[in-house]
């Protein structure tokens, strides 16, 4: 079983802190606040780097737990980056935020597929069990 009530504090601590730049960066008093953009950045490469070594110990179970605050922290950081497209000095996170959107996307996909769909794929798992049993060392050059 992975790291599930870290994974899940660490979600819901970048989720609380991205509605918060969300609604800084919508103020009109929002005055450079790219040390805290910056900061919010490197919690969710930190996020991406955690999923992705846990990635082969998430249970159906622990994403049951994860999953719907990785979705909520998703759709705030789309809002967080729409947000920001509108302010030209903080056009330089954009691509960052856009690429670290996709990650986490990515990352949520494939959870959901290989670590809860497909262990319940009985014909996935009997194609599996069919390759594992194949001498590939005997296949003509």
């Amino acid at each position: 079983m992975c790291q599930t009530q870290v994974i899940s504090r660490h979600i819901g601590r970048i989720g609380r802190v991205s509605f918060d730049r969300r609604m800084r960066i919508a103020s009109p008093l929002f005055v450079e606040k790219r040390g805290e953009l910056t900061r919010l950045l490197n919690e969710i490469d930190k996020l991406c780097d955690r999923l992705h070594d846990e990635f082969p110990t998430i249970t159906e179970d622990d994403y049951r737990i994860f999953g719907p605050e990785l979705k909520i922290v998703i759709s705030t950081l789309k809002a967080l980056r729409q947000d920001s497209l509108m302010r030209k000095e903080l056009k330089a996170y954009n691509d960052r935020m856009r690429q670290q959107i996709v990650d986490l996307e990515e990352l949520d996909h494939d959870i959901k597929a290989f670590r809860v769909n497909a262990p319940k794929n009985k014909e996935l798992q009997t194609t599996m069990a069919m390759l594992s049993g194949l001498d590939f060392t005997k296949l003509p050059k």
